[in-house]
């Protein structure tokens, strides 16, 4: 079942991507992650609201690294030869923008607030920011 809905996203986005005449690479970084990321979300959420402050925690940063590794299993199933040889600007440019995230996401680990702008932390505005920007940047492509 899963991987059947795995597919459907898959070729949807697609079909997206060709109907919209937008590139598949602002499909999978904009609604495909979106979408599969929502049941994380939902998991994050309701950790935080019984309390679980590490189980949250442990499943958002469990899941990124989770993710890294289907990079792996891609490269691994990709038939013409290595899958880093295939990335495009476009990927390169996402993977700049999650890069960016990270470094602001490890100043928080070093610069510790309780609270600053907007009643949160000055790395959660830095990520807003930045996929604002990312947003921005893919939209006017």
């Amino acid at each position: 079942m899963l991987a059947g809905a795995g597919w459907v996203v898959a070729k949807t986005g697609g079909r997206l991507s060709d109907s919209l005449e937008v590139s598949q690479t602002a499909i999978g970084a904009l609604l495909t992650a979106v979408t599969t990321s929502l049941p994380e979300l939902v998991t994050t959420l309701a950790a935080l609201r019984r309390g679980a402050l590490q189980l949250a925690m442990g499943g958002i940063i469990g899941g990124n690294t989770f993710d890294v590794l289907f990079l792996s299993a891609a490269d691994a199933a990709y038939r013409d030869g290595s899958l880093y040889h295939a990335v495009a600007m476009a990927d390169l440019f996402w993977l700049v923008i999650g890069l960016a995230m990270t470094t602001v996401l490890l100043l928080g680990l070093v610069v510790r607030e309780r609270q600053g702008i907007a009643g949160i932390g000055f790395e959660s505005v830095g990520v807003l920011a930045l996929y604002a920007l990312g947003l921005t940047v893919q939209v006017l492509r």
